[in-house]
């Protein structure tokens, strides 16, 4: 259950904590106090959609922490296990921040999360009723999803067994996908044989491409290699025997004066050297001349070679490496096509055996709505008749629908509803009013909350339409929820207000140009004063105070009943 909302720079609460209480939690106060404010930030810290406009005037940003106790939450539980979010005990706090510039930081225990995160613990947590849940009944859509927390106890077993047998199948289509019929896997085995003969055949190896280029540039210069060539030979091999020939003559007139220092002689083994490395790198010079003739033949041969690498290139890759991997990649291809039409026939057994399930088990789940539909029909009409339309007519139609199975079975489910006698009953979005719209909105939520396991539920002005002996009804009805669940509650009714657990006046003040949102947890007095106001008393006249008070004491003993 929510123990703690605190609150900063939302509105006009700059600073607020609020700690709640099990059973029935009433905020009330006068138009524009800021009842709303509360609601607005319970729904921020757990994930709805905000935007700027909601952080105080004349601040950066705005941030909301919910204290939750999960001691009776297993399925927040599970999924702060499934997202490896460590828990302390019983207690989880969700955190929410926004700036001015629209950035949003969730945290779930001091860890950053993302919203859909936060919002999915949330979901597990609460069950927020305003206007916008209301409206949702009249979206047929959202129908089965009621009978379906309706029917939990027995339908929980057979929905999981739809989702997972739902994914085998998908599974099982993107398998078969793969391969498409066995004349397109004919066509495609040829397309690929076809792609890796041809780069086969060109043999390329890693590299290739820079060598051929190195040659290309090196045969398109050749005249003025050459010509360096020569010119390079030609000064170590002049007509007048060039370099080694004067080198010999250093040697030989160093050899003559050798015996009159030693340095002499150092420098005729370094001459002797030098000799041997021009000799050798006057024939290399040689051997490269020979090799600088241009040859037409292996140009045309290199021009050939580039030409099949740039043909490949455009192909099947941006450089030699990147084709040489398409290479492979259409080798495992080809392997996966080897036994297409085995696996194909294989897929296609796994295929027919799951549908057969699905439908099994769909018809099993519809079986399932089915009986649970008259249940729901039977209670709700009770319910409704309790809330002063005795003369309303509610059932659910649940349809079949063998050729659109999904996850969710092969169901569409559809209200319908009259409120008055004689009137046949139709399409619930069709026919009900915003205060019809509200008792049933109630009566849906008096069935469902024992068995969908949330803890904490919220109304945000649940009177809407609402006055006189259907006002008690209602006061009643929500106490009842509230002895299995922690119950918020807004409310502008005196009937609700005197079945609080835990009352809370919200008010506003100015103080230096500046207004405030405040909430103050009443005690016995303040709670009968509340009361007295909400009836219309003015300054707490003689009769409306004494009125709180039995309305007080009627409650009470209605709570101990």
């Amino acid at each position: 259950m929510l123990e703690t909302l605190q609150i900063d720079n939302i509105a006009l609460i700059e600073k607020l904590e609020i700690s709640f209480y099990k059973g029935l939690n009433i905020l009330s106060g006068e138009t524009g106090a800021g009842k709303s404010i509360i609601i607005d930030s319970l729904n921020f810290v757990l994930g709805t959609r905000a935007d700027k406009s909601l952080i105080s005037y004349g601040k950066d940003s705005a941030k909301v922490s919910a204290f939750f106790n999960l001691s009776d939450s297993s399925r927040a539980k599970e999924l702060l296990s499934d997202m490896d979010i460590e828990c302390d005990g019983d207690e989880l706090v969700l955190q929410r921040v926004m700036t001015e510039a629209g950035k949003n930081t969730c945290r779930i225990n001091g860890q950053k999360v993302t919203l859909a995160m936060l919002r999915e613990i949330a979901l597990a947590l609460t069950d927020i009723y305003g206007q916008h849940e209301a409206t949702g009944l009249l979206n047929d859509e959202n129908h089965i999803s009621i009978l379906d927390k309706y029917a939990k106890s027995e339908l929980s077993e057979p929905s999981e067994e739809q989702k997972t047998l739902w994914n085998e199948y998908g599974e099982i289509k993107r398998e078969l996908s793969k391969y498409g019929s066995l004349s397109d896997v004919a066509k495609k085995t040829d397309m690929l044989r076809f792609e890796l003969d041809e780069i086969e055949k060109a043999d390329l190896k890693e590299g290739e491409e820079e060598e051929l280029l190195a040659k290309r540039k090196k045969f398109n210069n050749s005249r003025s290699i050459s010509d360096s060539l020569a010119a390079a030979l030609n000064f170590l091999n002049g007509d007048d025997g060039g370099a080694v020939t004067s080198v010999a003559g250093a040697k030989s007139q160093l050899s003559s004066v050798e015996e009159y220092d030693s340095r002499y002689t150092e420098l005729i083994e370094r001459l002797d050297s030098a000799k041997i490395e021009i000799k050798d790198i006057s024939e290399t010079l040689e051997s490269l001349l020979e090799e600088s003739e241009y040859n037409p033949y292996e140009a045309e041969r290199v021009e050939q070679r580039l030409a099949l690498v740039r043909t490949l290139k455009r192909k099947y890759g941006s450089d030699v490496s990147e084709i040489l991997a398409y290479a492979d990649k259409i080798r495992e291809e080809l392997n996966f096509y080897d036994d297409a039409e085995y696996n194909i026939e294989k897929l296609n057994s796994r295929l027919s055996t799951c549908e057969t399930k699905l439908r099994k088990n769909s018809r099993k789940m519809h079986d399932i709505r089915e009986n649970y539909s008259k249940k729901l029909a039977e209670n709700i009409c009770a319910q409704l008749k309790e809330l002063g339309m005795s003369s309303a007519t509610f059932y659910a139609e649940v349809n079949y629908d063998e050729e659109n199975i999904s996850e969710n079975g092969a169901d569409d489910v559809l209200f319908m509803f009259s409120a008055n006698a004689g009137q046949p009953a139709k399409a619930l979005s069709k026919v009900i009013s915003g205060g019809e719209l509200s008792r049933f909105m109630l009566a849906v939520k008096n069935i469902i909350s024992d068995v969908d396991g949330i803890q904490t539920m919220v109304f945000d002005e649940i009177d809407t339409g609402i006055s006189g002996k259907i006002a008690q009804v209602v006061a009643e009805k929500l106490y009842n929820i509230s002895t299995g669940k922690q119950v918020l509650a807004v409310t502008h009714l005196p009937q609700l207000a005197s079945m609080a657990d835990a009352h809370y006046l919200i008010s506003k003040s100015e103080a230096d140009g500046k207004t405030s949102t405040h909430v103050v947890l009443l005690d016995a007095e303040g709670t009968l004063k509340e009361i007295a106001r909400l009836l219309g008393g003015s300054e707490y006249g003689t009769h409306a105070l004494p009125h709180a008070k039995e309305m007080k004491e009627y409650a009470n003993a209605y709570k101990k009943r």
